[in-house]
């Protein structure tokens, strides 16, 4: 069994290297086409498409996790039922589960080196491209129309714009008292961050106070812990970030650019992505018990793609509305896990039944 179960990991791992591969290569070409006139409006040359490509490559590869984990497990099954090892397989008395166990290992580990990998390769991808201000990242920018407040000790700040990652600009502060109210109000065109000196440098600065007795200090230097780097992070989509930012900004009083909950589900959604890909398994390898003699595997093959399809649908759905309130998050999660492991199930005890 333990052979049997490392030849069938390894066609696994060996078609979902292949498939995400395809799947960068695809995705990444047809992405810096789309975006070619701003990624060569910098003057970067040609090679700024390839640098393009490496920047964008963590982001897509945690886009099609799962689609890719789904498409390797068909394909495996696909070959062992046109070489007609599937038959020998159940022959040997390799039922469902037990088909299920000898693979569930390969899809565990490789969901999880994932994972880790757009964890730790992601966030530093998503903040060059903010720097860049390319693509989505130029729409998503810190703006008028999509300024960042944050809260900065007793102060509330807010930038309406980012030329660049360590200048902030249009931004408004306001100095709050212990009972809440606001005793000071400050303007200022321009925040430059000091590297060296570790505090951001006003420049344009205007403070007045509701107090008409109270004569505002001069405020040329913002003292503060936030950083060039913290302040991507706050701008950044929740989904881009790492899992230790994400449960930083889900406490209460720590939010970003969204609310406290969104940052919540996307740290549950990741973290349950090895989940995820086993009850797919659990719904894929019933599909696959195709041993007729003219059987190729490839009506199965489309069947199972559309069970993925349905159940990134679901998901994907469900995301929207959970990180815009509609939706508890803890439902938002565990709803389509908890559907299709009923799926799967049903599809296993049903195949269970045929063989016996």
């Amino acid at each position: 069994m333990i052979r049997l179960a490392i030849y069938i990991s390894k066609t696994f791992v060996f078609s979902w290297l292949i498939v995400t591969f395809g799947f960068l290569i695809l995705i990444g070409l047809l992405d810096s086409l789309a975006n070619s006139s701003e990624i060569l409006a910098g003057g970067r040359g040609f090679t700024a498409t390839f640098e393009y490509i490496i920047y964008r490559a963590p982001v897509i590869f945690d886009r099609v996790l799962l689609f890719t984990v789904v498409v390797a497990m068909l394909l495996t099954y696909v070959k062992l039922i046109r070489q007609h090892e599937l038959v020998a397989l159940l022959g040997l008395g390799f039922s469902v589960p037990k088909q299920v166990a000898m693979l569930a290992p390969a899809v565990l580990g490789v969901t999880m080196l994932s994972v880790l990998f757009i964890n730790t390769a992601m966030p530093p991808s998503v903040r060059a491209l903010q720097a860049w201000g390319v693509g989505e990242y130029k729409r998503t920018s810190i703006s008028e129309d999509k300024p960042l407040w944050l809260q900065d000790g007793a102060r509330i700040v807010r930038a309406a714009g980012r030329p660049d990652m360590e200048t902030l600009t249009s931004l408004q502060f306001f100095d709050q008292e212990q009972n809440g109210e606001i005793s000071i109000i400050s303007w200022a065109e321009k925040a430059n961050y000091d590297p060296h000196k570790k505090y951001w440098v006003l420049e344009g600065v205007e403070r007045i106070s509701p107090r008409e007795s109270f004569a505002p200090a001069p405020f040329q230097i913002w003292a503060s812990e936030q950083t060039p780097t913290s302040i991507a992070k706050l701008a950044a989509d929740p989904r881009d970030l790492s899992l230790v930012d994400m449960r930083h900004f889900r406490a209460e009083g720590n939010s970003g650019s969204k609310p406290s909950f969104a940052y919540g589900f996307w740290y549950l959604h990741r973290i349950t992505r090895p989940l995820a890909a086993l009850i797919l398994l659990i719904c894929a390898v019933p599909i696959m018990q195709k041993t007729g003699r003219e059987d190729t595997g490839d009506k199965a093959l489309i069947a199972g793609i559309g069970i993925g399809f349905v159940y990134l649908i679901i998901d994907g759905a469900l995301s929207t509305f959970a990180v815009s309130g509609g939706v508890p998050i803890l439902w938002a999660v565990a709803l389509p896990l908890a559907v299709f492991a009923l799926v799967g199930s049903y599809l296993t005890l049903k195949t269970e039944d045929l063989t016996l």
